[in-house]
């Protein structure tokens, strides 16, 4: 399109060259170029139309499923759950009837017993009673005793018969759950393979029709678009994060005032540092001695491989203090880093980490869930505020398992790793933003 523009500029700046018959002839010549050329633009610009809109429909329609599958996900995982909750109550009500049934046997027995000896005495004893010339009021108390004894046990047997009978009744109303549970998680998981399928197809469609698009207009116009839509969601953001700001301004003075005094220890450890390594060398310079060589200072290993994942023991810290001790949010290859040329000509505003699908995407922080959806250009994405104007952004994921507003702890999952939004490679796209600039996630992580 460009060069048929810059032939149109041409060919207009033409006109006013030639004159005469001649002039005029070039002049109805070029005219009739320009109404073929206006005609062949008029059709590029329906063809890419036509196709950005079919893409448009194909993209929405991915968004729905990779919406879909997490949500399907998330479902998942809470029937788990209460499957395993379940299974556990049930446990714990079959101890209680294995219990209960222990006493009831006991007590049977004890009643039986007292019976065997009220039969084999039978009426004797109370004639024995009566022939050894005892108080009747004492007899009469005496077989009132056994008699108290016999109901009390028949009371207590009963008892826990009801209780039996009770638990029992229990333990069928959770079987009976168990099993619903089991079902909806059986139809989810089919409903989740159904889904899939449907990704797929969707992602197929987007990747042929981006394919036609790349071939009527340069790629590096999407991204730049794709790249405005993100900044302006991040401006979005830090709007609405702006009040919750103002409140944490005096957690932020105490942070810079221990970060000041970090920094005064530090310079003052530097000085003690130079001035001993001065005397030292003022001390060979007497003896006649060459100054000793200072220790050179090791160059920082560069990472190709991320092992270790945020866990609580970084909970509750203020992001500033965590910079050269931030753990990366998955294990994988990190394959593309902060600042490094994209193929499209852009350059990457965070780190590429290449993980197989369905692994736990970890918060490298404590923070509050503020963005948790779709956005074209970068599948589904969650974004946490961890005050200061740091915001983490973790894009890409197959599964978002944390809605907006929650607060979480450093550690914990709140995604799965994939490749949504028609990402190359699996994994994660990860960004760390203060006040909507992207900053290196590697200048920050622990070598």
């Amino acid at each position: 399109m460009r060069s048929a523009i810059l032939f149109l500029l041409l060919s207009t700046g033409a006109l006013a060259a030639p004159a005469g018959d001649n002039a005029r002839a070039q002049s109805a010549q070029t005219q009739e170029e320009l109404k073929s050329l206006h005609s062949q633009i008029g059709e590029l610009k329906k063809k890419l139309a036509s196709n950005e809109s079919n893409r448009k429909e194909a993209a929405d329609a991915l968004k729905e499923s990779e919406t879909a599958i997490s949500d399907a996900n998330r479902v998942l995982t809470d029937l788990t759950q209460k499957r395993q909750l379940t299974e556990a109550q049930l446990a714990r009500l079959e101890a209680d009837i294995a219990q209960t049934r222990i006493h009831i046997r006991a007590s049977q027995q004890r009643l039986g017993d007292l019976l065997n000896t009220r039969y084999r005495a039978g009426d004797l004893e109370a004639w024995k009673l009566l022939l050894n010339q005892q108080d009747p009021n004492e007899v009469s108390r005496t077989l009132g005793y056994y008699r108290y004894l016999v109901d009390a046990q028949q009371r207590f047997a009963a008892r826990l018969q009801g209780q039996l009978n009770e638990l029992s009744r229990l333990s069928d109303e959770i079987r009976e759950r168990s099993a619903e549970l089991k079902a909806l998680a059986r139809a989810k998981a089919q409903q989740k393979e159904e889904l899939e399928g449907e990704q797929q197809a969707h992602a197929t469609l987007v990747r042929q029709l981006s394919r036609q698009i790349d071939s009527q207009r340069n790629e590096i116009e999407k991204l730049a678009a794709d790249e405005k839509r993100l900044g302006q969601l991040v401006e979005r953001l830090n709007a609405i994060i702006k009040e919750q700001e103002r409140k944490a301004a005096i957690a932020r003075a105490r942070e810079a005032a221990r970060q000041k005094q970090l920094a005064e220890q530090q310079a003052r450890l530097a000085a003690q540092q130079a001035k001993a390594a001065a005397a030292a060398a003022a001390r060979a310079k007497a003896a006649g001695k060459p100054a000793p060589t200072p220790l050179p200072t090791p160059a920082p290993q560069v990472v190709r491989n991320n092992e270790q994942v945020p866990d609580a023991s970084q909970a509750g810290q203020a992001f500033a203090a965590l910079k050269g001790r931030l753990k990366l949010p998955v294990r994988g290859e990190i394959i593309n880093r902060f600042g490094s040329q994209r193929a499209e000509g852009t350059s990457w505003k965070g780190i590429m980490l290449r993980a197989t699908s369905g692994q736990p995407v970890h918060a490298v922080a404590s923070g509050r869930v503020v963005f948790a959806d779709w956005l074209r250009g970068f599948g589904n994405m969650i974004i946490v505020d961890h005050g200061g104007g740091y915001l983490s952004l973790y894009s890409g994921c197959e599964s978002l398992l944390k809605p907006v507003g929650e607060n979480i702890r450093a550690g914990d999952a709140i995604a799965t790793t994939g490749n949504s939004g028609g990402m190359a490679d699996s994994g994660l796209y990860f960004e760390i933003r203060q006040n909507g600039r992207p900053l290196d996630p590697m200048a920050w992580a622990g070598q």
